[in-house]
């Protein structure tokens, strides 16, 4: 329910079918939709503790469908509130995505999974004559965590004109097949997706 961006048809349907793929798994799942940008950081806040109760046996899941900026070589979340005219917008107006990953690396755990299903056209200071750049930039290698995105480094993600979007559909299906480890699906996920886009 983006205000300033066009509307997005795949990320209600994706989060809800994987948070319904960790429910069945045993995962104690959190599912927020339309997050503002004055909930945004207690939300993360909460994700943080909910995962830090789980114990250094635990492990934390953290997916997001919908918009994504980079800026400066940072990537930030979009709140379906935020206004961004140009580049200098984005870390004023979103979430930047290395405060969570930062905070997750403090916490004990077994394992971190970080999983962006959000590098859409959002086409932000295009209005404006100050594009910000397409894409999602790199992520910092983090020690303990794995973090996957749906389009390499400055590559938009197709949706596709399925129920779910390209990337979250094929995902899914790998996270439902019994006996694959966590490299296994993400791998499988990524050669799926790029036969289905042509290597797009």
């Amino acid at each position: 329910a983006y205000l300033t961006a066009a509307a997005l048809k795949t990320p209600a349907t994706d989060a809800a079918i994987v948070a319904e793929t960790l429910r069945a798994a045993g995962y104690d799942v959190t599912e927020l939709r339309d997050i503002r940008q004055s909930d945004i950081g207690q939300a993360m806040r909460d994700f943080l503790d909910k995962a830090a109760a789980g114990g250094p046996e635990g492990v934390a899941f953290f997916y997001y469908s919908g918009y994504a900026a980079q800026s400066e070589g940072g990537n930030y979340l979009v709140p379906v509130d935020a206004v961004i005219n140009s580049d200098g917008d984005v870390a004023d107006e979103a979430f930047r995505l290395n405060d969570l990953t930062e905070e997750l690396t403090k916490i004990p755990l077994a394992a971190r999974i970080v999983v962006l299903d959000a590098s859409r056209d959002h086409k932000f200071g295009v209005a404006s004559g100050k594009p910000v750049a397409k894409g999602l930039a790199m992520g910092d290698s983090v020690p303990g965590m794995l973090l996957a995105f749906a389009a390499a480094p400055g590559a938009l993600a197709i949706d596709g004109d399925g129920e779910y979007s390209l990337y979250t559909g094929a995902l899914v299906t790998m996270m439902r097949q019994p006996g694959l480890d966590m490299e296994q699906i993400f791998k499988a996920t990524r050669l799926q997706i790029n036969q289905a886009t042509a290597g797009a």
